[in-house]
């Protein structure tokens, strides 16, 4: 929805990501440059609000790709990861994903953030 309000650059990132999925789906993360996560990984499920964040993006089959922006930064050996992330919807094993949008990894109290159910796909 948000697409065209974007500026050039953060339109080719978005493109990239899905240039590289068109090309080779999911099925090989390795393809990809930025790190490629589901939503509701890390979160711990004894705390009640992260209880709540975990079943939301689970059950709504919530993942984040780092896109490089401002740049991509390594932090581990096997990917890169950044300030910036776009939210998709995949259901695990499908041959199709929805763009969900592009923000900030984590809020500015530092909480995971998630995308709000109005720029959610609808089921069905």
């Amino acid at each position: 929805k948000q697409f065209d309000n974007l500026s050039t650059g953060d339109q080719d990132c978005i493109l990239d990501f899905t240039d590289i999925f068109e090309a080779h789906g999911l099925s090989d993360f390795k393809k990809y440059v930025g790190k490629i996560s589901p939503s509701w990984k890390g979160l711990n499920v004894e705390d009640a609000e992260q209880k709540l964040t975990f079943d939301y993006a689970k059950s709504n089959d919530l993942w984040h790709y780092h896109v490089g922006l401002p740049v991509y930064v390594k932090k581990h050996d096997k990917y890169l990861t950044s300030d910036w992330v776009v939210h998709f919807q995949w259901k695990q094993g499908s041959n199709h994903i929805d763009i969900v949008d592009m923000c900030y990894h984590y809020t500015a109290d530092g909480k995971f953030y998630i995308p709000k159910p109005e720029y959610l796909a609808k089921a069905g």
